[in-house]
């Protein structure tokens, strides 16, 4: 008795689970569609920036403007209804109180400080189920982004009467842009998750021997943590394809390094992120893409860049190969430095794995 209520449970338990992978899978969206939303998400977060960055004036104003773009960002956006409440202030574009479904996300100073409020979205009608309802997994880091950046445009508000340091905050808040940048990047190509992240590590790290300043080092960090946010322009078959691509395929890959300038050019860093993405795939003897710029017309940062994502990319795990470790990856800068790499930032990256006992952390 007891092993037939065992066996109605595993398969229960089967039909369930099947169920939901048939849901999913169902779901799944095409990567046109895709690349469609990220570029949707990243307008938006550039319309949020411009209106901050150029306001003056009523601070009402600004806020009507934000909520009235946040709709167009997600899935559904003609049954989307937005909200923003900043103390007692309400900025909406319809009535949320009546939609069907909600997400929404604290407005606080630093992103973890003072409570200033809070941005919503909901849907008037029901969806399928997604993520978080019927929103996307992506939705959910952009809503927190726009929260954090409403946040810092609240704070520099205050910081005017004096109580915040305005230069402060807007630095933090492209590194928060920046990050949230490179996680979507790592969401569409899950076998390099972390590799961006490793070769900001290890280019600060050359950039520190190499004595670059701390503003030179920060935009290093920054440029290296989303040098493959272009990858979002390329199809995920593509990037997770477990045998060795075709030329074909190699060229779309190749596109990254434009596609990721175009994304960054309009924003305004206080650092050259956009050029530095741009040139990461240069070579010191004008043999590398997208422009075959040679050495002396590429910044340090870049050729920095460069070398250490040569050096984490062949210690790492790919979908059609194995890591090659970490000698064989000095190797190979060691026997191009001076004609595809830059000498100086070889033997620093040199000196930092064989005499300061560096590693590429997996």
């Amino acid at each position: 008795m007891n092993s037939r209520i065992s066996k109605a449970k595993q398969a229960t338990a089967h039909r369930v689970a099947t169920k939901s992978a048939r849901a999913k899978a169902a779901w799944r969206m095409p990567i046109e569609r895709a690349l469609t939303e990220r570029m949707k998400e990243l307008n938006c977060l550039q319309q949020i920036e411009q209106i901050a960055s150029t306001h003056q004036g009523d601070i009402d104003n600004a806020f009507h403007k934000i909520v009235n773009i946040l709709p167009a960002a997600w899935l559904y956006p003609g049954n989307a209804v937005a909200r923003i409440r900043r103390g007692d202030r309400v900025y909406q574009t319809g009535d949320i109180e009546r939609c069907q479904s909600v997400q929404s996300s604290e407005i606080r100073a630093n992103g973890n400080g003072h409570l200033f409020g809070s941005v919503e979205i909901g849907y008037s009608e029901h969806f399928e189920q997604v993520s978080e309802g019927p929103f996307l997994a992506e939705e959910r880091l952009l809503l927190n982004t726009i929260a954090t950046r409403l946040g810092s445009f609240i704070a520099r508000e205050l910081a005017e009467k004096g109580w915040i340091n305005t230069l402060q905050e807007r630095e933090l808040l492209y590194k928060q842009l920046v990050s949230v940048l490179g996680g979507m990047a790592e969401m569409r190509d899950p076998y390099t998750a972390g590799h961006q992240n490793r070769v900001a590590s290890l280019a600060v790290a050359i950039g520190a021997e190499l004595g670059l300043s701390t503003t030179q080092r920060d935009g290093l960090q920054l440029a290296a943590s989303v040098h493959d946010i272009g990858k979002l322009m390329v199809p995920a078959e593509i990037l997770c394809k477990p045998t060795r691509l075709s030329q074909l395929e190699f060229a779309l890959i190749k596109e990254h390094a434009q596609a990721g300038y175009n994304i960054l050019k309009d924003v305004a860093f206080p650092w050259p992120i956009a050029r530095i993405v741009h040139e990461h795939h240069e070579r010191i003897d004008g043999s590398g893409y997208p422009q075959g710029l040679p050495g002396e017309k590429l910044l340090l940062e870049s050729r920095i860049l460069a070398v250490a994502d040569v050096v984490e990319s062949m210690c790492s795990h790919r979908p059609y190969r194995m890591g090659l470790g970490t000698e064989a990856a000095l190797q190979e800068i060691e026997k191009n430095r001076g004609r595809l790499y830059d000498p100086e930032v070889v033997d620093a990256c040199l000196h930092l794995f064989r005499d300061k006992g560096y590693c590429c952390t997996t």
